[in-house]
């Protein structure tokens, strides 16, 4: 789970998709189906409980059962039996109730997705608006699950990053050309410097912050190819936070103890400007102030930066230098 973003739910249905009642079917319609002596002899679908065990690391799990509510200290206890991450466990016998379960937990958790073994499982995802995964009852393939979840949470991300900036660069374009008029080339200059005060007051709170992480990653701040690796892992294991995310292409160009180069092939951000015909306010807003955040680094003051060409300027790609000086 990463830093600062809440985390999302999987609701797992329980019985056929993780729990195999086979067993017990012979006692279906009795009062004793339900009854601990008999359902905590049910086993595991195989599969389901390292897989659980992967996505628990990363997601809240709410287990959902066609249980009348009498089996829910049973229920609880085979779970914790079988070895199954914690999470809360929710019983109805009808999918009615169900329904109205889910339209409860809609207000609780914020679901990503749905695993079922039953058609009517769709009805329940599609309630909450999350990805439906339809396993085989009783052998579903669950090594392939947790690629499934990941992919569509990454693409809804992605989706969540471009909604923003699209909305953000709309306002942007309508606004500044108003502000140009008035005040000239000085609004930037007034712009500029008030990125780079904002960035010199928070120097301490992100220098600690960002040596705290390179330590995490058994990382040396002053070799510019441990740079290079630490970027490459906030892009890949804090996407959750990154509002770039999927909005840009990165290219390693250069790695020594004293050079990090990397290219941005494809950039959104210079995209949307181009399409509202003023790349310029653009260049402004998002490029020229780079050097706040890249030039003299919270994590090493001795780094220094360059940025020769931009896509935002109409070169074919962005370059992105950071050296350290000869002493």
């Amino acid at each position: 789970m990463q830093k600062g973003v809440p985390m999302k739910a999987i609701l797992v249905f329980i019985d056929g998709t993780i729990c195999d009642t086979r067993q017990r079917h012979t006692l279906w319609g009795a009062p004793a189906f339900y009854q601990p002596e008999h359902s905590l002899k049910d086993q595991p679908v195989p599969g389901s409980v390292d897989c659980l065990g992967e996505l628990a690391r990363h997601y809240q799990l709410v287990y959902m059962g066609a249980r009348p509510p009498a089996a829910q200290a049973a229920t609880q206890a085979w779970l914790e039996q079988c070895g199954f991450p914690p999470g809360s466990v929710y019983l109805a016998e009808t999918q009615a109730g169900r329904l109205a379960l889910v339209e409860e937990l809609a207000g609780q958790f914020d679901f990503l997705a749905g695993i079922g073994d039953r058609w009517d499982d769709n009805e329940l995802h599609a309630a909450l608006g999350c990805l439906s995964i339809i396993l085989q009852e009783y052998e579903g393939e669950w090594g392939a699950v947790p690629q499934r979840v990941a992919s569509y949470h990454r693409r809804q991300k992605i989706s969540q990053n471009e909604i923003h900036l699209r909305g953000k660069i709309e306002g942007l374009a309508r606004v500044c050309p108003l502000l140009l008029s008035r005040y000239g080339d000085g609004l930037w200059r007034t712009y500029f410097q008030a990125v780079m005060e904002m960035a010199e007051a928070s120097r301490p709170e992100r220098a600690k912050e960002e040596l705290e992480s390179f330590a995490h990653y058994g990382l040396n701040p002053y070799d510019l190819r441990d740079a290079a690796r630490w970027d490459d892992f906030l892009r890949q294991e804090d996407w959750e936070n990154n509002p770039v995310y999927g909005l840009q292409d990165f290219e390693l160009v250069e790695a020594t103890p004293t050079r990090y180069v990397h290219k941005v092939t494809r950039c959104r951000y210079a995209e949307l400007w181009q399409a509202h015909g003023r790349p310029e306010i653009g260049y402004q807003i998002h490029c020229h102030t780079d050097q706040a955040w890249w030039d003299r680094p919270a994590w090493n003051a001795k780094v220094r930066f360059e940025q020769p060409q931009t896509l935002m300027q109409g070169d074919d790609c962005c370059v992105f230098i950071q050296y350290l000086p000869e002493e």
